[in-house]
């Protein structure tokens, strides 16, 4: 543990050395708000009901299910480990809320890598375009990604907390994908005997 307590805070010293363009400064803050669980609250219903106009119940209720349980899983874990947050002077706060919460795993994160790679994979399943079965995915995982790299950016995560978060939602998308998997059926094989008789004699 001491191990990576020291990978966190020296990643996170160094992260203060990183100044990009102003223009990318302000993109991250706003990317970051992409896994707000208050963003989550409107956006599960509304890809939910999305999912069940053009996918059908079954894909809605999955969506639905594990998105928020997703989302209650990273606060029960949160408040079970009670690990503090990055200190203040190691965080970006311009124009950003001072968190309150626990820090592992980044509740953003979780959220994120839940239900956007989640729902790219739903649709990436029940399509049957190639070409969107690789690209869904491909989006939804790099807006993960680009909201996991805006937690230790703004500092106000560690990298554990991170890719705690991350393996933890991603474990939740994987999940929807395989749960909506189309059931196969298998059409039995009938057996001539009366032909195979004759091409034995």
């Amino acid at each position: 543990m001491s191990l990576i307590s020291d990978l966190d805070h020296n990643l996170a010293t160094k992260m203060l050395d990183f100044t990009p363009p102003y223009w990318a400064d302000q993109l991250l803050r706003v990317c970051t708000y992409l896994g707000d669980s208050r963003l989550m609250i409107i956006l599960i219903p509304i890809l939910g009901l999305y999912l069940q106009q053009s996918k059908g119940w079954k894909a809605c209720l999955v969506f639905i299910l594990l998105s928020s349980t997703a989302c209650l899983t990273c606060e029960s874990i949160k408040h079970l480990v009670n690990r503090q947050r990055p200190e203040i002077n190691l965080m970006r706060l311009d124009g950003i809320k001072l968190p309150t919460s626990p820090s592992f795993p980044s509740g953003h994160t979780f959220s994120a890598a839940a239900l956007y790679p989640g729902f790219a994979i739903i649709i990436a399943r029940l399509s049957a375009f190639p070409t969107l079965r690789i690209l869904f995915p491909v989006f939804g995982i790099s807006i993960a990604l680009l909201v996991a790299f805006t937690r230790i950016y703004l500092g106000v995560h560690f990298l554990s907390d991170v890719i705690a978060g991350l393996l933890g939602g991603f474990t939740f998308a994987l999940t929807m994908g395989y749960l909506v998997l189309p059931t196969r059926t298998t059409t039995p094989v009938k057996i001539d005997f009366k032909q195979e008789n004759q091409s034995a004699s």
